[in-house]
């Protein structure tokens, strides 16, 4: 089946795709993933757009702030990943010199991701120290009647894992801002799009070890907590098949048959939260694993975490996020953190 569609625009390189020299892959047959939204962040350049408070022309940002948010941001991945993760997810980046930036402070990263040019003023990107086999992005146009919503890229990027492939899509799915119905049609195209490109790769090779990271603006069980009253972009799998991006707590539901694709969410492996709106934690971050990172030949779920260092909350739990005025601060997002192990045939593959 292959990804077709007049609202879906597939770019084969990204704008930044470097092999850095003196940059080594890890040893560790551990590989450890990190999704984590770095709220607006933006250079010291005005590039024309920026949002209101983040002017440099203005006296609103500069050099000295963006400096030290890149070391706040990296204190936080590292805090929660020694040494910082093999694969880092990013969103709401600006550009390839944040991206770039920030994979300095962290130690350096053989592989940057950057979205091409788009409408979006924030952008997601990878940071990767497997090496890239190849990498898309793919934009989704919603439908007119999806509400106010300006489409972002979505980034595919195929890493060779010691020979085995690990494809990981990087997504920043549209915001509830104007409404969770009115936006809910914008979101669920969203993960139709995904849907269509895991089942063209599982197609390719049934055992595809592919995930989805990123802020997708919806909790894992969006569909109970609005009474069903309307279909959510991420479903549960006990509710009819058709089409949608279907979602279990159970890794050993997670299977493609019969057009349904079934992914695997362990934010119940977890306690924690990524998110507070009004002061109700939520868990719109999301990392969903694919059958092949379940029952496949190459990799295994180890395991998932939402809990932050110390440092990132308050005494309430808010996430510190940034604060251009006294240059402190965060996020107002808490990173997430997946492992995996390399599979070896002999081992059980049950997580």
């Amino acid at each position: 089946m292959r990804v077709k569609s007049v609202f879906i625009i597939c770019v084969p390189m990204l704008i930044l795709a470097l092999t850095r020299c003196g940059v080594m892959a890890p040893a560790s047959k551990e590989i450890t993933i990190m999704s984590y939204n770095l709220m607006t962040l933006f250079d010291p350049v005005d590039q024309g757009g920026e949002y209101d408070g983040w002017s440099v022309a203005r006296g609103q940002w500069d050099e000295k702030g963006y400096r030290t948010r890149i070391a706040n941001t990296a204190s936080a991945v590292l805090s929660a990943i020694p040494g910082g993760p093999d694969v880092l997810v990013v969103i709401e980046a600006e550009n390839k010199r944040v991206l770039s930036d920030l994979a300095d402070r962290l130690g350096g990263y053989a592989v940057i991701l950057s979205s091409p040019e788009e409408q979006a003023l924030l952008s997601c990107g990878i940071l990767s120290r497997f090496p890239l086999r190849q990498a898309k992005a793919h934009l989704a146009t919603p439908p007119s009647d999806a509400g106010d919503s300006i489409p972002r890229y979505m980034l595919e990027a195929e890493l060779d894992v010691e020979g085995k492939c690990l494809i990981v899509l990087a997504a920043h799915w549209k915001s509830k801002l104007g409404g969770a119905k009115e936006t809910e049609k914008a979101r669920r195209f969203a993960a139709d799009l995904v849907r269509r490109i895991m089942i063209e790769r599982i197609a390719e090779d049934p055992s595809a070890g592919i995930l989805l990271a990123g802020d997708l603006n919806e909790n894992p069980e969006e569909y109970d907590l609005v009474d069903r009253k309307y279909l959510t972009a991420l479903m549960p799998v006990s509710t009819a098949s058709g089409p949608g991006l279907y979602i279990s707590a159970d890794p050993q539901e997670a299977c493609l048959q019969n057009g349904k694709l079934v992914l695997f969410s362990p934010w119940e492996q977890s306690e924690g939260y990524s998110y507070k709106f009004s002061g109700k934690e939520e868990r719109i971050d999301n990392i969903l694993l694919s059958p092949g990172l379940i029952k496949g030949d190459a990799f295994r779920f180890i395991s998932f975490s939402a809990l932050p260092p110390a440092f990132l909350v308050d005494e309430t739990g808010q996430p510190i996020k940034w604060n251009s005025k006294s240059n402190t601060g965060y996020s107002d997002h808490l990173p997430i953190c997946l492992k995996l192990a390399m599979q070896k045939k002999e081992l059980s593959i049950t997580p």
